[in-house]
């Protein structure tokens, strides 16, 4: 039986299509289509039904293609393109067999996962969820402050397809400026790693972006969330996927050359909160306040508390300004 998402992308916004019609394409029953099809709104799509007629999409659906994505990949690019329809996690998967330069790309993630373990929600056709595996030379010790260029890396490609607003938060959310002031989440960056101390070290770098978030999507977050097209992205997902390979082939050839030194000032200058009193929370919950002071050569956070400027070292802090 195929998954419903191979059912959908048989539909378009504009003219019907009838279920024989699917079922002689896939070589599959009428009744395996009609099936598929009643599970479209688990997915967050709203189908026009005709009698006699057909199905077809309420709204238009920006569909992942390989061939579209490579089309748009410089042509020294590495990359090796894998387009799935739904997957646990991209991450998960890849981990698997971290190829260097394999990009996996899904519609659909039921497992997806952000920093802590959080769940991750997609949008299908308004979420960009993927996975790129990558070979350092070096060990864990030469890799401090690579989420910080990922999201360097992610942050100007938006910024160069019309999304003016982004900024970045330590040490691996994107987010976007919603009203001159407030700021809302429209992306993270989970790095997960496999080899020794010494290296090489085999890196899957996930990234999931919020393309065009429903209200509905929305309001089932814990957290203020935001999405790309509204605040101007200028692309589709084929062509934004491929600009964002491009550059993070460029910029993990110069981390891997140079480390986060020469890419730190970037990351400075794209902060969220540059001026603003921070809370620092531990998992513990102690709170170190203070205000930033930049970042060190690993990536650390420097904040300027009263007892003076302390680091934050670890991932697991949790960032917020302070009210």
């Amino acid at each position: 039986m195929h998954d419903t998402i191979s059912l959908l992308r048989e539909l378009n916004a504009h003219d019907f299509t009838s279920g024989a019609e699917i079922a002689q394409r896939l070589a599959i029953s009428r009744a395996s289509v009609s099936l598929g099809l009643a599970k479209a709104e688990a997915y967050g799509v709203h189908l026009v039904r005709r009698h006699g007629v057909g199905y077809r999409l309420e709204q238009p659906i920006d569909w992942l293609e390989q061939a579209l994505i490579q089309g748009y990949l410089q042509p020294s690019s590495i990359a090796n393109i894998v387009v799935s329809n739904t997957l646990g996690s991209t991450n998960r998967q890849l981990l698997l067999d971290p190829q260097h330069g394999k990009l996996l790309v899904t519609e659909w993630q039921d497992g997806g996962r952000g920093r802590l373990g959080r769940p991750w929600m997609g949008v299908l056709g308004g979420s960009l969820l993927f996975s790129l595996a990558w070979r350092f030379d070096g060990g864990s010790a030469q890799l401090a402050g690579l989420p910080l260029a990922v999201g360097v890396a992610v942050a100007s490609v938006l910024r160069q397809a019309g999304v003016a607003a982004i900024g970045l938060k330590w040490p691996n959310d994107l987010l976007l400026q919603l009203d001159g002031q407030q700021w809302a989440k429209v992306g993270g960056i989970l790095i997960e790693m496999q080899g020794d101390a010494l290296g090489p070290s085999h890196v899957v770098i996930g990234i999931g972006l919020n393309i065009a978030l429903p209200a509905q999507a929305q309001n089932q977050l814990d957290q203020v969330a935001a999405s790309l097209v509204p605040a101007g992205l200028n692309c589709g997902r084929n062509e934004l996927l491929a600009r964002l390979m491009n550059q993070l082939e460029t910029t993990l050839s110069q981390f891997a050359q140079s480390g986060f030194s020469s890419i730190r000032p970037q990351w400075e200058a794209l902060h969220a909160w540059p001026t603003e009193l921070l809370n620092a929370i531990a998992p513990n919950g102690q709170i170190k306040t203070g205000y930033f002071a930049g970042l060190s050569v690993d990536g650390s956070l420097r904040l300027n508390t009263p007892d003076g400027e302390c680091l934050i070292h670890t991932g697991d802090v949790s960032l917020r300004r302070a009210i």
